[in-house]
């Protein structure tokens, strides 16, 4: 070796270490940890946010550069609320490779991460400072060659035990996301790598509670300037648990999906689905929809899709179902069309109180473009039978298929169904009409009828919420409901039997749906009632339903209504509210359809204005609070005649003795005008300013009607006025100025009618002992006005009676005729 060129090594090994001891010094001495502060300053002046790391920071060189950070918690912008917390995260990186601008990324590691995205109404993230560049747009460098972005390189990644919690109003998510373990291999430009996800969902919006694996061949396409494409081969998805309004949820995905992020074309082969799950009684076991091939290509107008199956099977109970769906072929280029038609089945097997029902679907070969794919000729045919009941019908439209954004339309809808059931009166339904359905909204607008009875309907709903939204309308010349419900047998419920049990309540559906709704009908029967121009306006939301306008002419009146109901997550809580005004009406048919109550008659006006809570019949009547009123005219009261009773006064006063008389609907009460008012309190309504007139009688009282046991307790108090010409007139007429008390007890089937004779005969003898001394003060004060003398046997010391005891023995004698007067002795 030469000498020049010996020496030259030697100048340089010695170069190199004197190189690799100024490394070693500066790694031994350099302490990052110093410059905690600074970060912590930095991240509060610029960020707002506070930003602590308990742990060290560590740092290393060689043979790469790795950063660890431990125990480290971030704040909210401008709160002191966590937003995001550490135990460990690792970044190791290649040196050489960020010379050539690439980013090298030996290892990718975090374990213990908890983190809080929230999004509010308006689209304000609160990661939005973070993501915000540091300068204004006016003030960042014009971007040059040299500026292009890194192409990254990273051999793998592995989390553990993250936490994400979200709430995104726009999106209606709000829960928590669990990432248990989360691992890939090398991830690069073209690169092929494993991945690997094992989490769980934990979501209140949409409703689920599952836990989530992923497994799949994951290749990324990372071109510069551009979206990324993704692919997934071998692609293994399962989700199990409950969630989407289906228990026991067991939903597998296999296949091989991939996404163009440049163009945002879609492809997937040999795509399944196999589905398992419990929704509204009907159990599904390993359902499947099957794909071969799907190829969507928006910016080409391209679509092709072949041999899509679809294939149901489940139970109900003891009954089978089942449906199918083929559709071979469909292939759209711009205004190209070509396919096969669909074909399908569903069907029903029950036990002998459900039977069997068959449907079966086709269609004609379908035409259009990209932009509207049709499927003319479109056809369900439906029968079935069992327990003595019948359907039968079919289906006719064309249907419109828009693939982007996804829509479909059934035009030209025709119906025609034709139901029957030993206990109910046929049911036919003929419609006309279109629909369409999209991602976010759907409308409808049908006219038809139902046994003859014409109608239209309309409506739209906004599928876009949480909580669908549905404005629906309806109108009817004449519905007639007595046409689609069993005819009543008018028996009455035999003798000793006990009453059924109490009817539960639940108004929890209201929460499933928000919307305004509207009805009308010149003429709506619904068993007892029949409504001329019914009229029906009312809202949903938030379990709430407000019914603004219920009003129509019924019981020989006109009603007008508002009321509410209001769902809650106890049942016991639910509330409901009624306010109605109802004038001219009917009382005895009112009350009779409402209450089965017939023992008050007359037309006039009545009002109230109740509320209650309950998740019962019974409970929401012993619950009963508000305020009622009723004022009539030409009314009477049933079960009683007064005027009857009263002529009878002689003999019950003789056995002093109070009498009860059973209810009995062949007498009443006969009224000119009657009223009263009731507050209401737990379900007893009290009065205290009954009113009655007739041509001889006043009638005033007080007591309590129990709405919730069904009885009555009620004193009324009849005043004789005037009397009648007739027989019993002049017997009528000893009692005028005279208070008969009358008690109503019992349930409302039967209230008896207690006279209280006794109070009556008790007022009869004061008022003829106040009639006596009156005629007594009168004879005294008389003698003292006419200056009379005294007698002359009185002034010659005779034994004569005194003045005193003259006038005390003619009262007695007096008081004495006026009982037997009253008696008749």
């Amino acid at each position: 070796m030469p000498v020049w060129l010996r020496r030259s090594l030697i100048a340089l090994a010695v170069l190199l270490g004197l190189a690799a001891a100024a490394a070693a010094y500066l790694v031994a001495s350099f302490d990052p940890n110093r410059y905690k502060g600074l970060l912590i300053d930095w991240m509060r002046e610029h960020q707002a946010r506070t930003l602590a790391i308990d742990g060290p920071i560590g740092l290393s060189v060689f043979p790469r550069l790795e950063v660890t950070l431990r125990d480290v918690k971030l704040s909210e912008h401008q709160r002191p609320d966590e937003f995001a917390a550490l135990q460990e995260a690792t970044l190791a990186v290649q040196v050489m490779p960020l010379l050539k601008q690439r980013l090298a990324v030996d290892r990718v590691s975090a374990r213990g991460v908890r983190v809080n995205y929230r999004r509010d109404a308006d689209g304000r993230r609160n990661i939005d400072d973070l993501l915000s560049p540091a300068t204004d747009a006016k003030d960042a460098p014009a971007a040059d060659a040299s500026s292009q972005a890194l192409a990254f390189d990273i051999n793998a990644i592995e989390f553990k035990d993250l936490q994400a919690t979200v709430k995104d109003v726009p999106l209606g998510l709000d829960g928590r996301f669990v990432v248990k373990e989360f691992s890939t291999g090398r991830l690069a430009d073209g690169a092929e790598s494993p991945i690997r996800f094992v989490g769980q969902a934990a979501l209140a919006q949409p409703k689920l509670n599952a836990d989530v694996e992923l497994t799949g061949q994951l290749k990324l396409s990372l071109p510069a300037g551009a979206p990324a494409s993704v692919a997934l081969r071998d692609l293994a998805l399962s989700l199990r648990g409950d969630g989407f309004d289906v228990k026991q949820l067991d939903a597998r995905l296999a296949g091989t999906l991939a996404y163009d992020g440049p163009s945002g074309a879609l492809q997937a082969d040999k795509l399944r689905l196999t589905l398992s799950g419990e929704r509204l009684g009907v159990a599904l076991k390993d359902s499947t929809v099957a794909l071969d091939s799907l190829r969507f290509d928006p910016p080409k107008r391209s679509l092709r899709l072949d041999a899509l199956d679809v294939t149901l099977a489940g139970r109900r109970g003891d009954d089978r179902i089942a449906a199918q769906l083929a559709w071979p072929k469909l292939e759209v280029a711009g205004d190209a069309l070509k396919g096969s038609a669909l074909k399908g089945s569903a069907s029903l097997q029950g036990g002998p109180a459900v039977g069997t029902v068959q449907m079966d679907f086709e269609s004609q070969a379908p035409s259009g473009s990209f932009e509207r794919i049709r499927v003319p000729g479109l056809r369900l045919a439906m029968k079935g039978s069992g327990a003595g009941r019948s359907v039968a019908g079919e289906v006719r439209s064309d249907l419109t298929l828009v693939p982007q954004p996804l829509a479909a339309a059934l035009d030209a809808l025709s119906l025609k169904l034709a139901f029957t059931d030993p206990a109910l009166p046929p049911v036919n339904l003929a419609l006309q009409g279109q629909a369409q359905a999209g991602a976010k909204d759907a409308s409808w607008r049908f006219d038809g009828a139902i046994n003859d009875q014409k109608f239209t309907a309309s409506g739209r709903a906004d599928l876009s919420k949480p909580v669908p939204y549905v404005d629906a309308q309806a109108r009817f010349a004449a519905l007639d409901l007595t046409r689609f419900v069993a005819p009543s047998t008018g028996k009455p419920a035999p003798p000793g039997a006990k009453p059924g049990a109490d009817t539960p309540i639940d108004l929890s559906g209201l929460k499933t749906l928000d919307g305004r709704f509207s009805l009308r009908a010149g003429t709506l029967v619904y068993p007892p009632y029949r409504i001329a121009d019914a009229a029906l306006e009312a809202t949903l939301a938030g379990g709430v339903l407000r019914v603004s306008d219920l009003s129509g002419r019924a019981w020989g009146g006109r009603f007008a209504a508002q009321a509410s109901a209001q769902a809650a997550a106890d049942p016991n809580a639910q509330r409901i509210g009624l306010k109605l005004d109802a004038a001219d009406v009917d009382i005895a048919a009112l009350l009779t359809d409402v209450a089965q109550f017939k023992k008050l008659e007359g037309k006039g006006r009545v009002t109230a204005d109740v509320t209650t809570q309950g998740a019962s019949v019974q409970r929401l009547k012993q619950a009963l609070d508000g305020k009622a009123a009723f004022q009539l005219r030409d009314g009477a009261v049933r079960g009683i005649n007064l005027a009857k009773t009263l002529r009878q006064w002689r003999s019950a006063v003789t056995l002093n003795k109070d009498a009860v008389q059973t209810s009995s609907n062949e007498e009443k009460t006969d009224f000119s005008e009657i009223s009263a008012s009731f507050d209401i309190a737990d379900g007893v309504a009290r009065s205290k300013d009954l009113s009655g007139k007739s041509p001889f009688l006043r009638v005033g009282g007080e007591g309590m009607v129990d709405i919730g046991r069904g009885r009555v307790d009620y004193l009324a108090k009849a005043t004789v006025t005037g009397t009648t010409e007739g027989q019993g007139g002049a017997d009528l007429a000893l009692l005028k100025g005279v208070t008969v008390p009358v008690q109503l007890v019992g349930p409302f089937e039967a209230v008896d009618y207690k006279v209280q004779w006794s109070a009556v005969s008790a007022e009869l003898l004061s008022g003829a002992a106040r009639g006596a001394l009156g005629d007594r003060a009168k004879g005294v004060l008389g003698g003292l006005l006419g200056g009379s003398a005294a007698p002359a046997s009185a002034a010659s010391g005779a034994s004569a009676p005194s003045a005193k005891e003259q006038t005390k023995d003619k009262a007695k004698e007096k008081a004495k005729d006026e009982l037997k007067k009253l008696f008749g002795r």
